[in-house]
C-alpha cells in the first residue's frame, strides 16, 4: 500500500514541480502581475509534497521495528 501511494504521490509531485517551474518562467500577463504571489503559494504546496515523496520512498528499517 506503501508503494502505491508513493507513486501516486511522486505523480503528483511531479505535475506540481511543472507548474511551479511554469510560474517562474511564463510570460502571460496574468500570471505576471500576481506572479510573487503564485510563488508563494506554489513552494508552499510543492516543498511539503517533496517532503513525503522522499519520505515514502525511503525504505523502512524492519530490525528497528521487530525490536521495539
Amino acid at each position: 500500500m506503501r508503494k502505491i501511494f508513493a507513486v501516486v504521490c511522486t505523480i503528483l509531485t511531479l505535475f506540481v514541480l511543472k507548474e511551479t517551474v511554469n510560474i517562474f518562467i511564463t510570460d502571460e500577463a496574468d500570471i505576471v502581475k500576481q506572479r510573487s504571489i503564485f510563488i508563494v503559494i506554489a513552494l508552499s504546496i510543492s516543498i511539503p509534497l517533496i517532503i513525503l515523496t522522499l519520505w515514502l520512498w525511503k525504505p523502512r528499517n524492519n530490525q528497528e521495528q521487530n525490536q521495539s
